[in-house]
């Protein structure tokens, strides 16, 4: 059992330094380019109205890769299916990660050397053979403009890199409704009209991106829902790899949201603790610490302020707290006593 967790852990911080790298190479590319801009090149190499096409050409050129590409206000989306996605061990083998590698690469020199006003790229593949499960890799463009100028380090860098795998959505939510119809004996044309007039929608929402049976589902990604992610990802990487939080606190999921009506930020976790040493409100008042400190460091990183509340759900607990946007953008962690800050039941923390 511990050496299966020992292989587990190598696994996973060979495909962080893997990440790590591909960031970096993609950096390097963008300082290039970015020396290129400046030397007075005025004349976009990728106009806004050929860039799907472009990028296509591109990657068939470069790489031999034939792919989908599309754009959705300021979001463009790649999608690649490989062969070899996966090893056998469920992770992403090394020469899928060089090909993500060239796609991160050319999104990047793409977005930099066009007068498209991208935001946002987002990169999926899935492995030809198992098209349920997908990749997919989103990075905000001016944090790729500062890992070029070396203004963020490369681990900062790759903390601002959304990266998961995950459930294609629109396969698990097809194979769902697939299931009733078979119960039920519909007909192949009466499903696929059902499917494409009631099912097959535009993301709502960030998680909802993906790509299935030749359809990319893509939204516009705003800067909040971003940001929301964001946190969520470093929350797991921090309870998970930072060794003061994982002997403690046993984490098992965290999800970041944006609403607009409220203007708020809402986090749902699940961390469990799991020593006897403090007391339940001394390790509640860590744990939300750490939490806070992730918050404080994405928006303070952003300078972004366009927010009322952070609203924190403890779905262990079922408990809710809130702070608001003055006490976590200014927030100490030498100094700020979580207690004075947070809105939480009494007795709580």
């Amino acid at each position: 059992m511990c050496r299966n967790k020992i292989l587990k852990k190598m696994k996973k911080l060979k495909e962080q330094i893997v990440l790590r790298k591909v960031i970096s190479s993609v950096c390097v590319l963008a300082m290039i380019l970015g020396l290129q801009v400046l030397s007075g090149c005025d004349v976009p190499t990728y106009p806004k109205d050929q860039l799907p096409n472009a990028v296509k050409e591109v990657c068939k050129d470069e790489y031999g890769m034939d792919v989908d590409v599309t754009v959705k206000g300021s979001t463009m989306g790649i999608y690649y299916p490989m062969e070899g996605l996966l090893d056998v061990g469920m992770g992403i083998s090394e020469e899928a990660w060089d090909k993500i590698g060239n796609l991160l690469l050319i999104a990047s020199r793409v977005v930099l050397s066009t007068d498209a006003e991208i935001k946002f790229y987002c990169v999926i593949t899935q492995d030809i053979k198992l098209p349920e499960l997908q990749v997919i890799i989103i990075k905000y463009i001016e944090d790729v403009k500062k890992g070029m100028y070396r203004n963020i380090s490369r681990g900062e860098a790759f903390k601002r890199t959304l990266f998961s795998i995950n459930l294609t959505p629109q396969a698990k939510k097809e194979r769902s409704i697939e299931k009733i119809f078979e119960k039920m004996g519909v007909d192949d044309a009466t499903r696929q009209s059902v499917l494409e007039d009631f099912f097959r929608s535009p993301p709502t929402k960030l998680s909802d991106i993906g790509y299935w049976r030749g359809n990319f589902y893509l939204k516009e990604i705003t800067m909040h829902e971003f940001l929301a992610a964001q946190i969520a990802n470093r929350i797991k990487y921090d309870f998970k790899d930072n060794k003061d939080l994982s002997e403690i606190f046993k984490f098992q999921t965290a999800e970041g949201l944006f609403i607009p009506a409220s203007n708020s930020f809402v986090l749902k976790y699940k961390i469990q603790n799991q020593t006897v040493i403090d007391t339940i409100q001394e390790l509640r008042i860590k744990e939300v610490k750490a939490i806070i400190e992730v918050v404080h460091t994405v928006f303070k990183g952003y300078n972004f302020k366009d927010f009322e509340l952070v609203v924190l759900i403890d779905l262990l607990e079922n408990v809710q707290m809130t702070v608001d946007e003055n006490e976590i953008y200014n927030y100490n962690k030498k100094q700020t006593d979580i207690k004075e800050i947070i809105t939480a039941p009494e007795g709580f923390l």
